[in-house]
């Protein structure tokens, strides 16, 4: 069985799909014992959704740390309020775990935020626009990838917000959850076309 997809997607045949809705459980974790909580479950894991969030900058010179990081399972995103939370060490065992595959977009530069957190050993990651390359795609964003192997459009509606705000609120939460899901669900894509 072969699965056709496009290899190049425009922003206007992106902007004729349908809205990506999050439906999964979201555990937004702003304490200590929390994270620990859901480090344990998430240890347990195989393929994580991968993705990561920071306060934006407008100015030159103006750099802030990884705010949020997202996990995502089939059923449940974890945001870990990295801005609230001292960085739990406990995270560097999925960080650093080849058995725990963690899929995201542009993982490096976010893998280089966490080493300024905590030192680790980064293992287990994979980046899904260097996949999609390997396989002749041509068009490697996270929103082009999401159109492409799931056929639906990303909201970017929240991405220059400001992640290190008291609250978040709940279109960044659905955002931010929506982010590292699809990363987990075209990962599996991907896995499908190589078998195919």
């Amino acid at each position: 069985m072969t699965i056709d997809y496009l290899k190049h997607i425009t922003k206007e045949q992106i902007n004729e799909l349908p809205m990506h809705e999050y439906r999964g459980k979201i555990i937004v974790i702003e304490t200590f014992e929390g994270a620990l909580k859901a480090i344990a479950l998430l240890l347990k894991e195989k393929i994580l959704g991968f993705d990561t969030e920071t306060r934006p900058s407008f100015q030159k010179g103006e750099v802030y740390q990884v705010s949020l990081l997202q996990l995502a399972t089939e059923d449940c995103a974890y945001l870990f309020r990295l801005n609230k939370i001292p960085f739990p060490k406990e995270l560097t065992q999925i960080l650093s775990n080849a058995n725990i595959i963690k899929a995201g977009v542009g993982i490096r530069d976010d893998i280089k935020g966490f080493q300024k957190l905590h030192v680790f050993e980064p293992q287990g990651f994979v980046d899904l626009s260097h996949e999609a390359g390997n396989l002749g795609f041509t068009s490697f964003g996270l929103r082009a990838l999401t159109g492409i192997f799931l056929g639906e459009r990303l909201s970017k509606a929240a991405k220059v917000t400001n992640w290190e705000n008291m609250h978040l609120t709940p279109a960044q939460i659905k955002y931010a959850a929506s982010d590292a899901y699809v990363g987990l669900k075209i990962f599996e894509k991907i896995m499908e076309l190589k078998k195919a």
